[in-house]
C-alpha cells in the first residue's frame, strides 16, 4: 500500500519547481489533498488533487477533485505538467465547462 501524503508531497515538489504554490491538507475525516495555484497568474485556475488507487490492479494515480485521472504516482513530473496544462486552459474549455453540458 502506498502513502497518499508521500505521493502528494512528491507532486508538490514538482509544482514548486515549476513556480506554482502547492500545499497539502490532511483532515482526519477525508483523503489528503494537494491544493495548487499559479501565483503569477490569478486568472489561472486552482485545483485540488488527491492520490488514490485507480483500478482493479491497485495502481495509484493522481486525480483532480472532479474525478479526472491525471497520471500515475510514479510520474509526478508528468502529473505536474498535466495539472498546469489543465488549469491554464480558458475557463470555457476547463472542467467547469464540462459540468455545464
Amino acid at each position: 500500500m502506498r502513502d497518499g501524503i508521500a505521493c502528494l508531497d512528491a507532486l508538490a515538489a514538482c509544482m514548486h519547481a515549476r513556480g506554482w504554490t502547492a500545499y497539502i491538507s490532511a483532515p482526519a475525516d477525508r483523503l489528503a489533498s494537494l491544493a495548487v495555484q499559479d501565483p503569477h497568474d490569478e486568472r489561472a485556475g486552482a485545483g485540488d488533487i488527491v492520490a488514490a488507487p485507480g483500478g482493479t490492479n491497485g495502481d495509484w494515480w493522481y486525480w483532480f477533485s472532479w474525478a479526472e485521472r491525471i497520471a500515475p504516482v510514479h510520474a509526478p513530473g508528468a502529473a505536474a505538467d498535466a495539472v498546469i496544462s489543465a488549469l491554464q486552459q480558458p475557463l470555457s474549455a476547463g472542467p467547469s465547462a464540462q459540468l455545464e453540458d
